[in-house]
């Protein structure tokens, strides 16, 4: 049974209608225009005093280094892509998670701010995160980096490696894949029994923001849907995954593939849990935390 602070979690979900912001073609465009006059959330101030907080550009992007202000010797190396259907920027939750995962592990995150639509498409955010990854491995004077991402943020890990791989450079040291979106399209047949549970997601906001992401390559294009591209030869694969989101079925899905195609999988399953569920402040996502951290020192 899931925790009291994920079932309380769901409950404010619903009175908030989270859900709503993708329960529409025109709510998902009217959520759009009001985080754009947002903005993307920023490095707190307390994150600020705790960590070593850095801000370049890269490839015409804004990005951030986050670290332990006394660094490890040895401390693991982490690109993370966050989530947000690849049309929504990166939220305080993201900032909180990461935070505590460098004050956990040691590690050193680096966050880009990639482009998202409809500005920009699926093709120049998979480019500019090959950008940063690249610079992330120069700059940490070593091959390859770890690369973690949560929902859409996950996709682009996914597709991150298939652009890797295609140009014969070193994959991810691991893939930590935060129940991640892998096919935009969503077009799994279970997905309609799951969505009346889903106090997050609903698919038809999720197919039109998918839409706006995959641009001239379409939805079934494996660097937009990475369940459709071939999933030989990924690094070790660390998957969350929650029974009350709608993207599980693909994420189930995903991981019988990858085994089949020879992949390291670990699937972590959380009954009854929402979308996310490892980066939220419940129960359930400290847990999460301590997995995560065990991957991250077992790769390194």
């Amino acid at each position: 049974m899931p925790s009291l602070s994920s079932r309380l979690l769901v409950a404010l979900l619903q009175v908030t209608r989270r859900k709503r912001v993708y329960s529409s073609v025109q709510q998902v465009l009217a959520g759009i225009r009001q985080v754009r006059q947002q903005g993307p959330a920023r490095p707190s101030a307390r994150m600020q005093q705790r960590l070593l907080v850095q801000h370049q550009h890269i490839a015409g992007i804004e990005v951030y280094q986050l670290a332990p202000r006394t660094t490890p010797a040895r401390s693991a190396q982490v690109l993370y892509l966050h989530g947000g259907a690849y049309i929504r920027p990166i939220t305080t939750h993201h900032w909180r998670f990461l935070q505590a995962l460098v004050e956990r592990t040691g590690c050193s995150v680096t966050v880009p701010l990639y482009p998202l639509a409809p500005e920009a498409s699926g093709e120049q955010a998979v480019n500019a995160a090959l950008a940063v990854y690249q610079h992330a491995c120069a700059a940490a004077k070593v091959d390859a980096v770890h690369v973690m991402g949560d929902s859409a943020g996950g996709g682009l890990a996914l597709a991150l490696s298939f652009k890797l791989r295609e140009q014969h450079a070193p994959l991810p040291s691991s893939l930590t894949l935060i129940c991640p979106w892998l096919d935009v399209s969503m077009q799994h047949p279970d997905i309609a029994t799951t969505e009346p549970r889903d106090p997050m997601l609903a698919a038809i906001g999720l197919r039109e923001a998918g839409r706006l992401y995959a641009g001239e390559l379409g939805v079934q294009h494996p660097l937009i849907s990475p369940l459709h591209g071939e999933l030989s030869g990924l690094p070790s694969l660390l998957l969350f995954a929650g029974t009350r989101d709608i993207a599980h079925h693909d994420e189930l899905l995903f991981a019988t593939k990858a085994r089949a195609a020879g992949a390291k999988v670990e699937l972590v399953v959380g009954d009854g849990l929402v979308h996310v569920w490892p980066i939220l402040p419940i129960a359930e996502g400290r847990q999460a935390l301590e997995r995560i951290a065990r991957q991250l020192q077992a790769a390194h």
